[in-house]
């Protein structure tokens, strides 16, 4: 994993980060600038008071169709503000968040589904039929209007330990990547709040991320440097900067946006970097 990678080089600081979860950590951000940007879509904005609450209204959503600690929730959506308020909803629920790309075969959607056994998959009326793989899993639409509605109220406030089904710790999942199969079966592979902060402190302290930076998203979300991503633009005070899907590709699509929204740390392929100016 890229991610224990991080998490390794930090092991060799001598001071120690105290453990913390994604959704404390990101609290503290919450606080401390509730009007500032979080996160950038095209022309979407959404400040870290509207983040937290469109996620806390989703999270209890979520609670109420059974998420909770250790229980998977799918995540079957476009590139959009959307798909990161739904990865912190399901966080801040105590819950694994399992990205499904709508763009995989049908068999890896099913293998997935059929594994993992998520309790629901976010998605969209669009991206549904993408889910029609024989398992069954409940579907929570995003634009239905009833759902809409009912998201207008849920509770503003992060969900408690109770209503979570108990204390999240850094021990916890928080979100499922599954490996591309090239040697045979995709492997599920759970990864835990547990080196959030050291990967923070990593961000912070070496890489010099903080709230002045715009962190361009450029990986798939089933790619945990994703989940560095948003670790980098949320946890730091930050701005995280999601590329849109057609424009995830070497050139002026890319390069523009990026310079458009002032982005100040990006994580590419090496072959795509070589193509920017």
């Amino acid at each position: 994993s890229h991610l224990t990678g991080a998490d390794e080089l930090v092991h060799t600081d001598t001071t120690e980060t105290p453990p913390a979860t994604w959704p404390e950590l990101f609290a503290v951000q919450v606080r401390r600038q509730p009007d500032a940007v979080a996160v950038v879509y095209e022309d979407t904005a959404l400040t870290y008071a509207q983040l937290d609450e469109r996620a806390n209204r989703l999270a209890h959503a979520l609670i109420a169709r059974g998420a909770g600690l250790e229980r998977v929730v799918g995540l079957c959506l476009p590139r959009s503000a959307d798909l990161i308020v739904a990865e912190v909803a399901v966080l801040k629920a105590g819950g694994a968040y399992l990205p499904i790309d709508p763009e995989y075969p049908a068999e890896r959607i099913g293998y997935l589904l059929a594994d993992a056994a998520p309790i629901c998959v976010v998605t969209t009326t669009e991206l549904q039929s993408t889910l029609d793989t024989g398992t069954g899993v409940a579907r929570v639409l995003l634009d239905d209007p009833e759902f809409v509605a009912e998201l207008a109220g849920r509770p503003a406030a992060e969900p408690t330990g109770s209503e979570r089904g108990g204390l999240l710790t850094p021990a916890g999942a928080a979100y499922v990547i599954y490996t591309s199969g090239s040697t045979g079966r995709p492997k599920g592979v759970v990864v835990s709040h547990s080196g959030v902060a050291k990967l923070l402190a990593t961000a912070t302290e070496r890489l010099a991320v903080g709230p002045h930076s715009r962190v361009l998203q450029f990986a798939s979300p089933s790619f945990d440097v994703a989940f560095f991503d948003l670790c980098n633009g949320l946890l730091t005070g930050g701005r995280l900067v999601v590329v849109p899907a057609d424009r995830r590709v070497p050139g002026p699509p890319l390069t523009e946006y990026a310079h458009a929204h002032g982005a100040t740390f990006m994580i590419l392929p090496p072959a795509l970097l070589a193509a920017m100016p």
